[in-house]
């Protein structure tokens, strides 16, 4: 007796890949969340090092939350998938941390004055507001009429503009980085950003669909082929040298 094993579209909510589908998929997915899983933090820690002079206290600290992030992000998204008892709604999302609360935080950094007690009071505030959205949980069914779809779309439109300055800033090489907005910078961005939307608006089946994952691996090839024709350093106006953002390290 033969047995077939019948595989679904992507976007059913249960629906079944084959393995040659759902391996890219899913690093596409890993990796495009990976970003957004770990800048807020790098945000809400800067502010508190840049408001309170801390940087060298944050410095220490920072590489652990920015692994406890990603490892509380990946238990989390194994009980949203599965479920435990009540717990979890089996939808076929990664969870991770959150932009919406960057600006309290902003506020709470503000009144603190910055350093390691506003961090404090900020997981402070979390911890309340994770236990009230806990209880406001149990009454989502009937309070959902108060959130049209106006409503959630437009506060997601205000979280995407609020971090647009970080996909400017990630363009240019990093705000932070001695070459920032040069041009190899720029043309290497350019080339990642055009080859994402020539296969998603061009291509079909998975090449469309893991646009992004291919856009990421052109844009590391591309990095690892330029020294081969480029300098990896460069030189301030004061005469210091230093590696060029684009050089992978």
């Amino acid at each position: 007796m033969e047995h077939s094993t019948q595989y679904s579209t992507p976007y059913e909510f249960k629906g079944r890949l084959p393995l040659r589908q759902a391996i890219p998929l899913g690093l596409q997915h890993v990796l495009a969340m990976f970003e957004g899983n770990l800048t807020p933090i790098l945000i809400i820690t800067n502010l508190c090092a840049a408001a309170g002079g801390g940087a060298e206290d944050f410095a220490a600290i920072q590489v652990t939350l920015l692994q406890n992030a990603m490892l509380v992000a990946g238990i989390v998204t194994l009980v949203q998938l599965f479920s435990i008892g009540p717990v979890g709604g089996q939808v076929p999302i990664i969870m991770g941390t959150s932009s919406g609360f960057i600006g309290v935080f902003q506020s709470v950094v503000g009144v603190m004055g910055g350093g390691i007690v506003s961090y404090g009071a900020i997981m402070g505030a979390s911890i309340l507001g994770g236990l009230f959205e806990t209880v406001l949980g149990a009454f989502l069914k009937p309070l959902r009429r108060f959130f049209p779809a106006v409503v959630t779309g437009t506060v997601v439109l205000s979280i995407g503009l609020s971090l647009i300055s970080v996909g400017v800033g990630s363009f240019g090489g990093g705000t932070s980085a001695k070459d920032y907005g040069s041009l190899e910078n720029l043309l290497i961005a350019l080339a990642v950003m055009v080859i994402v939307l020539a296969l998603k608006h061009g291509a079909k089946g998975l090449a469309s669909s893991s646009c992004i994952l291919i856009g990421i691996i052109c844009g590391y090839v591309i990095c690892a082929v330029l020294p081969l024709f480029l300098s990896t350093t460069g030189v301030t106006a004061d005469g210091v040298e230093y590696t060029k953002a684009w050089v992978l390290k």
